[in-house]
């Protein structure tokens, strides 16, 4: 693994720079990759339809009840189609799911750190993650639809400017032989 990691350490470097400028990015403009996140669904919805309607055409001797699969895909292009449409109602229900997320990965983290309280002597860490995670789910959920403009695009920014950071550190704690220009 050490081998692996040195012989690529300048691409660690690269790709760690390029995803936390993108981070940053995302973070200056929530509301432009937040749309775009949107209209990025929408237009697999869209795309996942045709195929499924495709296929239970070309397949409607082979499946039985394939009416039931063409109907099924009709409603995903519809869906699809209308959240195109209908941007800000697509985001609404993102972040909707984000909310919900949210909360579902509180009460987990608490039910956890509750059920290894005496197991674990950090237990209570579980406890606060999860009071942290109410507290988002609170901040997205109640603010909405206000959240519902920049919720997914800070996310993956964070994400991203995280992702950047833990692959800069690989290169910098490998012992990677620094770049020298030439």
């Amino acid at each position: 693994m050490a081998d692996m990691v040195k012989r690529f350490c300048n691409t660690f470097l690269i790709e760690g720079i390029f995803i936390l400028i993108i981070g940053m990015l995302l973070l200056l403009l929530p509301q432009v990759s937040t749309l775009a996140l949107s209209l990025m669904i929408s237009v697999a919805l869209i795309l996942a339809g045709i195929y499924k309607l495709v296929s239970s055409i070309i397949r409607r001797d082979e499946i039985e009840k394939s009416w039931l699969s063409a109907i099924i895909a009709l409603l995903m292009i519809g869906t699809g189609a209308y959240l195109t449409i209908r941007p800000l109602f697509n985001l609404f229900l993102l972040t909707m799911g984000v909310g919900i997320y949210f909360v579902l990965e509180g009460i987990n983290s608490m039910i956890i750190a509750f059920e290894s309280k005496g197991v674990l002597k950090h237990w209570w860490v579980g406890l606060i993650a999860g009071l942290a995670q109410f507290a988002l789910a609170f901040i997205i959920l109640f603010g909405m639809p206000g959240t519902a403009l920049f919720t997914i695009g800070v996310l993956i920014g964070i994400n991203m400017l995280l992702s950047g950071v833990a692959l800069i550190s690989v290169y910098t704690g490998a012992g990677c032989p620094r770049m020298v220009s030439t």
